[in-house]
């Protein structure tokens, strides 16, 4: 007994949640109302022309097989051309407008679970991995278009075929028509169970993508990992296993689908049988017309085809429904209002952190702690430290990447909790540790993301016009291509640009594998340098540049911080002698703070560390 109020009430749940998935739907119908209107109307004359068709059975046997009309003979013929043609016309306009509409739903949504995926603050993105999130905007939203597709047009189409019908039916004979309805009942029970069966199965091979897109992902941006460790096999059988275990559940909805078609097609074979049987009998017995019978039996037959693509409707729409809950899922998650607050001055002065304290996990204390910083406009800022110390972490907190935990960062003395975070990231410069660049051109990489409200770059490079002319055409993305060439001759990146095969427009092949990792990394501080924004963060920036290409940044980096505010986070202790102050981390604290001169004659870690490096 307990069991069954469970089931009941785990039941009542699913069609509730059925419910609120479609109604969360129908907004995105709204729009093309008009167009579903005359797609409706389509399907209304296709419905009725097809219980038109039924019904002309009983002229055509009554007045030309048995009285043998000639003039029927002639009409009747026509009559069946001139519905089959109407009916192919308004087929193509219910399948048109029904397409566009349902293509148009599909569009909205994947651009919505995109825009919902991006604007993810950043430490949701990292809960969930990469792998998950493609799943959802491909497989599931693939899943919800197959749905919308088939729903849009049999819902409408095959219920007003069947309602149309059905009224043919019951107008030509009552009592056998009460006979269909008794046996109806027996194909929408089993289909009605199969179909929970399905949706079940559905959301753990849906589950099961996920696992498969996140291992592809990893595994394949980390090939050269895989043969480098001569690990092929291990990840064969690691993809195998996954693979297995999604064959299992597709092969499981196979069975359902299987099932339902073959089960659906018996019970319509019993009715027609016993249709036959009982119409048959009125025939022979009561002087029932044969043309009437075999006008009720041809809608009967017409009656079929609606009814099992209405079954099979249902399987996918307990697979659409489970993929929708999932994609409104992450649609409905909180997201950055990155447009809320005031506008930062126009004069960004000061950068200060006072009293800081950030975990990334509570449980495990603080990453952080009491973390004071202070930076000026025309100044450079160092933080340094050995891995691990805490310093890209606190390189983070800055955007806005993360919120601290206690304490606060200043701009001009104020909260930048009470500015925008667009304000906050447009008037930031962030070369992140991590070197990753677009699958686009060379120059597109370099102008990403480019402030054009601050375009003032110090041009200290004479430009070279036949390489520009060569290399370049007219703006790009809004730049001009003098500034991309003047930023990556900031960043020494123009000498190697103009010798790829196309130069500036060369495509950057997936995360750059065609360049080196200095290269990468100067066409990032290029970028940085074109935006040139008035808070420039340097995370680890010039890590894989050589001593010479290390040693050009540096001068540009001077010649470029003078009216900003600079932030240089290194481990190579030689990119930050030159710095105004340096800061010194160790176990996420500020341990020391000076100058190069004043920490050398600190003789703590920061000396240490630069005997260990000079070793």
């Amino acid at each position: 007994m307990f069991k069954n109020k469970k089931k009941i009430e785990k039941n009542k749940q699913k069609n509730k949640q059925s419910y609120i998935i479609l109604k969360k739907l129908l907004p995105y119908m709204r729009p093309y109302k008009n167009r579903l209107i005359m797609a409706l109307i389509s399907m209304s004359i296709v419905s009725l022309l097809t219980g038109i068709l039924a019904y002309i059975v009983k002229p055509l046997i009554n007045d030309i097989f048995v009285s043998k009309s000639f003039e029927e003979l002639i009409l009747i013929p026509l009559l069946v051309i001139a519905i089959f043609i109407a009916k192919g016309i308004f087929y193509y306009m219910e399948s048109y407008y029904t397409g566009y509409v349902g293509q148009n739903i599909i569009k909205n949504i994947r651009n919505d679970v995109y825009k919902s995926i991006v604007n993810l603050p950043v430490t949701k993105l990292n809960k969930i991995p990469t792998g998950v999130f493609i799943a959802r905007i491909t497989y599931d939203v693939n899943l919800i278009q197959h749905t919308v597709s088939n729903a849009l047009s049999a819902i409408a189409k095959d219920i007003l075929t069947i309602i149309v019908l059905l009224a043919v039916i019951f107008y030509m004979d009552f009592y056998l028509a009460i006979a269909v309805f008794i046996l109806f009942p027996m194909a929408i029970i089993p289909v009605s169970l199969l179909g929970k069966k399905t949706r079940k199965t559905s959301i753990d091979t849906q589950n099961e993508m996920g696992n498969i897109t996140k291992f592809l992902d990893e595994t394949i941006s980390n090939l050269r990992i895989v043969k480098a460790y001569n690990m092929q096999k291990f990840e064969i059988g690691r993809f195998k296993k996954l693979s297995d275990r999604l064959y299992r559940f597709l092969i499981r909805i196979t069975k359902i689908k299987g099932i339902t078609v073959p089960f659906v097609e018996l019970v319509g074979g019993i009715a027609v049988s016993a249709i036959i049987f009982l119409g048959g009998l009125q025939v022979i017995k009561y002087g029932y017309s044969p043309g009437s019978f075999f006008s009720f039996l041809t809608a009967i037959l017409l009656l079929y085809e609606p009814v099992k693509s209405l079954s099979r409707l249902n399987n996918n729409l307990q697979e659409g429904i489970a993929a929708s809950s999932r994609v409104f899922e992450i649609m409905e998650d909180n997201f950055e209002d990155i447009s809320k607050g005031e506008s930062l001055p126009k004069n960004i002065e000061r950068l200060q952190i006072k009293n800081l304290y950030f975990s990334y996990n509570k449980e495990n204390g603080f990453d952080l702690k009491n973390i004071n910083l202070d930076a000026e406009k025309g100044k450079i800022i160092a933080i340094v430290g050995r891995s691990g110390a805490g310093k890209s972490t606190l390189s983070m907190l800055i955007p806005g990447f993360y919120i601290p935990d206690e304490g606060e960062i200043l701009i001009n003395g104020k909260n930048i909790n009470l500015y925008s975070l667009k304000e906050i990231r447009d008037n930031i410069s962030y070369v992140s540790q991590q070197v990753s660049l677009f699958n686009e051109s060379v120059k597109f990489n370099i102008a990403y993301g480019a402030s054009f409200e601050n375009q003032n770059i110090n041009h200290n490079h004479s430009i070279d016009k036949e390489n520009i002319k060569k290399h370049n055409s007219g703006k790009y993305n809004g730049v001009n291509s003098d500034m991309i060439i003047n930023a990556a001759k900031l960043a020494y990146a123009h000498n190697f640009i103009i010798n790829l095969p196309e130069g500036y427009d060369t495509l950057v092949d997936e995360s750059g594998l065609r360049l080196s990792g200095g290269e990468k990394q100067r066409i990032l501080m290029a970028r940085a340098f074109l935006k040139n924004a008035p808070i420039l963060i340097l995370d680890e920036a010039t890590a894989s540049l050589d001593n010479e290409s290390e040693r050009h940044i540096q001068e540009a980096l001077f010649n470029l911080c003078r009216d900003k505010i600079a932030i240089v986070i290194a481990h190579r202790l030689s990119t930050v002698k030159k710095a105004d102050n340096i800061y010194v981390m160790e176990n996420g604290e500020i341990v020391e703070q000076g100058n190069h001169e004043e920490l050398i004659e600190i003789d703590g870690i920061y000396k240490n560390l630069l005997i260990k490096q000079m070793q």
